[in-house]
């Protein structure tokens, strides 16, 4: 018998509703239209496709920042209670410009401990110090303030915030945008290396396919709320069927310019 993904989602949908006072009603924007798949531990799936597309809506439902109109999120086969919350961490788009400036390294990381009043003090303070240097970052630097560090360790340090409570999944939206290419090798790298050591599974959520491609186990590609085209990542890179996969592709190959 096979084993339980890690992640079910079933027809899975957000409609939001425009209501305007005293006015006559605007037309119903369904954000998602029924989105299916699931995940397996230890795996990285990416969700493509051009803004406005749902990607963003997708991953605010599954962490339940924002409640789908149907369909259901199963966690391990069961849906996602409020105590569990924190197996599963959304980094949201341009994570380290979120940083409260005025915060320490420590108290960021903390923050989420801290929420949920998991552990004492010390305890809190210790997780946090493991978490930093899971990222590469010592612990000698708890108590920096965000804007002492550069630009690419913000984005570590946010990593580490979303690491610090040991989640099964992390969901990166749109987390690369920003980056020029070498901090941007730097960031896969190390989610490369943190999936390998920690059995983790990703969700990179982005518009771009060639930041996520080789990432990626498997990629999932979406257009008006709904996936158009699922498959392992070689073979929707080698053979794509739809034509806005096909579209994706030679958009990427094009910024990539000529080979040699």
């Amino acid at each position: 018998m096979p084993a339980e993904p890690l992640l079910r989602v079933r027809e899975l949908s957000k409609t939001y509703f425009r209501r305007r006072w005293l006015a006559t009603p605007r037309p119903a924007l369904a954000a998602l239209a029924g989105v299916s798949f699931t995940l397996q531990r230890a795996r990285t799936l990416a969700v493509i496709g051009a803004s406005g597309s749902g990607k963003s809506t997708l991953a605010r439902c599954l962490t339940q920042f924002e409640i789908p109109t149907s369909g259901e999120v199963l966690f391990e086969g069961r849906a996602l209670s409020p105590l569990r919350r924190l197996d599963m961490q959304l980094i949201f788009q341009q994570p380290a410009a979120s940083l409260n400036p005025r915060f320490t390294a420590a108290e960021i990381v903390e923050e989420p401990l801290l929420i949920q009043r998991r552990g004492t003090g010390t305890e809190r303070r210790e997780r946090a110090a493991s978490a930093l240097e899971l990222t590469g970052i010592a612990r000698a630097a708890l108590g920096k303030r965000a804007h002492e560090f550069s630009g690419g360790e913000r984005q570590r340090l946010a990593i580490a915030r979303a690491l610090v409570a040991e989640p099964k999944l992390l969901i990166l939206d749109e987390s690369f945008n920003g980056l020029d290419a070498s901090l941007a090798a730097q960031v896969a790298a190390l989610l490369s290396s943190l999936q390998e050591r920690l059995g983790i599974a990703y969700i990179l959520i982005s518009h771009d396919l060639t930041l996520v491609a080789g990432l990626a186990h498997e990629i999932a590609v979406m257009e008006r709320g709904a996936i158009i085209e699922h498959a392992d990542a070689a073979t929707l890179m080698s053979q794509p069927r739809h034509p806005q996969t096909c579209e994706l592709i030679a958009a990427a190959l094009a910024l990539e310019g000529p080979r040699a």
